[in-house]
């Protein structure tokens, strides 16, 4: 049984070794599946692109009034862009920048065993803002919509911060 097996250990060392082998191609002809090989000429460097952000669409930073009383308030930002289609295939984002930071909604923070919640709903032209406690002063949102289409990064946008988000699709301030 050991001789058997360190003969097939072998057979498929060598094998593999003779794979590898052929696999590599440093003398510049071409391989099985069409490539040059290592000797293959570098082709001249294109041009170099517009800054673009692949079809997304983000506001300004847009100040929300809420009104309301008790635990529901509300307000909402006019999204002339958004469509049928963007709410059935895009990710929409909304952030909310408060005291020098920005939060990502939804927000949820407890305090004292009282629950402050901040969650967004969104409809075709129009995003409403829903607020579990009263906000008296004038607070700015911000939008950013990625079309359906757009191709996958390895980390979700859900768990991307608003710095990161704004790095990736060259957002401006």
């Amino acid at each position: 049984m050991k001789k058997s097996f360190k003969f097939l250990s072998t057979g498929i060392l060598i094998a593999s070794l003779i794979i590898l082998n052929s696999c590599s191609s440093s003398d510049g002809e071409v391989g099985p599946k069409g490539d040059t090989g290592a000797s293959g000429e570098t082709g001249a460097a294109g041009p170099k692109g517009d800054p673009g952000s692949a079809n997304v669409i983000y506001s300004n930073w847009i100040p929300a009034t809420f009104t309301g009383s008790g635990s529901s308030y509300s307000a909402s930002i006019t999204v002339p862009k958004l469509t049928q289609e963007m709410l059935d295939k895009a990710d929409i984002r909304v952030y909310w920048t408060t005291e020098n930071r920005v939060l990502t909604l939804p927000y949820a923070q407890v305090l004292s065993g009282t629950s402050y919640t901040v969650h967004q709903r969104f409809y075709v032209g129009k995003i409403e803002l829903l607020a579990s406690y009263a906000i008296t002063s004038a607070q700015s949102f911000r939008y950013v919509i990625i079309p359906g289409g757009v191709t996958a990064r390895k980390k979700p946008l859900s768990q991307m911060s608003y710095e990161e988000v704004k790095a990736l699709y060259n957002i401006p301030d």
